[in-house]
Formats: C-alpha cells, sequence, structure tokens
C-alpha cells in the first residue's frame, strides 16, 4: 500500500467522522410518540415519563435517524457488555460528584473511542508518508487508538471515585464533631444539617447540602439521609448515618452519638494513615534495592577490579 493510499484511507476516516457528527446534530424529522407527547403531563406520577421528559442530549450520539439510532443501541449494548455493569458506573458517577447519567457517560466512551481511532488513522497516514507500514497496522493502530481512548475514560472516572472517597472520609470527622457542638447547642438536626451546609466548604458539605434541599422540599430527613448512604455507599459515611437514625429512633440524644462516632472516624483515619505509611515504606525500598544499592556496589568493586586488571 503506498503513501498516497494512507494518505487517502485516512483523510477519508476523518471526512466520514465529520459527516457523521453533523447529521448527529440534526433534529429528528420523525414526529414524537404519543409517550413522549403526553409524558410532561404525568412526569410527576411516572418514573419513565419523568425521564423522558429530562432526557439529556447525547451527542454526538445521534439524534437523527434514517438507521443510525439502531447504530446507537447496538453500541451501547456493545459498549455495557465490554465495559462493566452500570450499576458499578452509576456508583462511580455519584461518588465523583458527576452529573452525568450513565447513557451519557456510555456515550462519551464511545466518542473518545472514536477519536482514538480517528487518531490512530492519522498515525497511519503519517507514518505512511515515511515508510512503508504492512497492512496489519493500518488495522491495529486505529483499532488500540479506540480501546485507549475508550478505556482511558473509565479510569479516569474511577480515579477520581477513589480520590474523591478519601476527601469525604477526611473530612467526616469534622463534620461530625460540628453537628455534634451545634446539637449540644440546642440546635434540631435539621438547623444543624443546614448550619453546616451553610458555612461549610469541602466534598461531603455539598452532598449534606442536596439532604438540606430535599428536606425544604418536604423529604423526610431520614428518608434524605438514606438516600444519601445508598447513593455514596461510603462505609464511614453509612455508619454514621446509620448511628444518627438509630439515636433518632429510639429518642437518645443525638449530639453524645455523633461526639463517638467522631472519634471512632478520627481513629480510622489513623488507622488509614498507617496503613499508607507502610505500603509507602514498601514503596521506598524500591529505589534503595534497585538503584542505591546497585551504584554503591559499583563503586565499591570497580576500583578493586580495575587495579586487579592493570596489574598491581
Amino acid at each position: 500500500m503506498s503513501s498516497l493510499a494512507g494518505w487517502g484511507i485516512g483523510l477519508g476516516a476523518l471526512f466520514g467522522l465529520g459527516v457523521w457528527i453533523i447529521l448527529t446534530t440534526l433534529p429528528s424529522f420523525r414526529s414524537a410518540s404519543l409517550q413522549k407527547r403526553v409524558a410532561h403531563l404525568v412526569a410527576d406520577i411516572s418514573p419513565q415519563a419523568y425521564a423522558d421528559v429530562t432526557e439529556k442530549s447525547s451527542a454526538p450520539l445521534p439524534q437523527f435517524d434514517f438507521g443510525i439510532r439502531g447504530l446507537k443501541n447496538s453500541l451501547m449494548t456493545v459498549t455495557e457488555r465490554f465495559a462493566g455493569p452500570a450499576d458499578a458506573v452509576e456508583l462511580d458517577l455519584a461518588r465523583a460528584g458527576s452529573e452525568l447519567s450513565v447513557t451519557e457517560f456510555r456515550a462519551r466512551q464511545i466518542t473518545w473511542g472514536l477519536w482514538g481511532a480517528a487518531a490512530g488513522l492519522l498515525v497511519d497516514g503519517a507514518v505512511a508518508v515515511m515508510t512503508q507500514p504492512s497492512a496489519l497496522a493500518y488495522v491495529l493502530v486505529p483499532v488500540m487508538g479506540a480501546l485507549v481512548g475508550f478505556l482511558s475514560v473509565r479510569y479516569f472516572l474511577g480515579y477520581a471515585a477513589k480520590a474523591r472517597v478519601k476527601r469525604i472520609e477526611a473530612q467526616l470527622p469534622a463534620v461530625w464533631e460540628f453537628l455534634s457542638l451545634s446539637l449540644s447547642a440546642g440546635e434540631g438536626l435539621p438547623d444543624a444539617l443546614r448550619r453546616m451546609a451553610t458555612i461549610g466548604h469541602g466534598d461531603i458539605t455539598d452532598e449534606f447540602r442536596v439532604v438540606v434541599l430535599d428536606v425544604q422540599l418536604g423529604i423526610p430527613m431520614a428518608t434524605a439521609l438514606q438516600s444519601l448512604e445508598r447513593k455514596l455507599k461510603i462505609s464511614a459515611l453509612s455508619r454514621g448515618i446509620e448511628q444518627i437514625l438509630g439515636a433518632l429512633n429510639r429518642g437518645t440524644p443525638v449530639s453524645a452519638v455523633l461526639q463517638a462516632h467522631a472519634l471512632d472516624a478520627r481513629e480510622d483515619s489513623k488507622r488509614r494513615l498507617l496503613e499508607s505509611a507502610g505500603q509507602k515504606e514498601v514503596a521506598m525500598l524500591v529505589p534503595l534495592v534497585f538503584l542505591i544499592l546497585p551504584v554503591t556496589i559499583v563503586f565499591a568493586v570497580f576500583p578493586g577490579l580495575l587495579v586487579i586488571q592493570s596489574g598491581f
């Protein structure tokens, strides 16, 4: 395959990708179904109607039909089978504080996979100018680029979720202590949460701010806290919420429960710090064993070998 043919393949693929993205931004010429036309009338009592009303665009996946919508569904099915269950993605999205839905995240994965394939085609075209690669390289490089683009989105989401969970666990002791002091001063639990959400800053404060807004909308306090627990599924947060709800049900003072839980959270923080220090201590042995120690041995042995070889 000549370099001209390689450039033709790359430019043709880029042109086709651009045309496809333009087509996906066009509005659909098909009339809306009866279900979608009446969805806004029953959105408050039907979860499916509410999902239809609040459905967001996931361009550059298609809104324009002519058979492309079937391709979208096929890509979504393959994506779910290849990238894991939707429950794990939804949990990581909640932990990372992302407002994307699972469908929108899948669309982002597919989009980045397509951009990775386009980058692979560009690499093929650039290499074809300088040398003559094999026909297999024209296929493998775009496929590898698509896999890197597809999987990197999921990796960065997991990394962001883990980092935010660590920040939340580090902020929890201060939150429990603040709530305990507010309750000891005579405030109620809703007022204490509202005060913390107003003056606090941090990831856990943002989550409790959602709880406060739910309570102001009329949702019971216990239901809002349980929703937060199910949303994040962080063990330290779940234990604290369970103790708060248990104290409310039994009628025991919540401030004492929160104070005790704050001490437990600080002990957990110390334990995690010691575990991290132990892991880093092992990691510090890597440069010592594989870099510093060999260089020391070389400096100790090389002069003696040089003297022996010189005949002294």
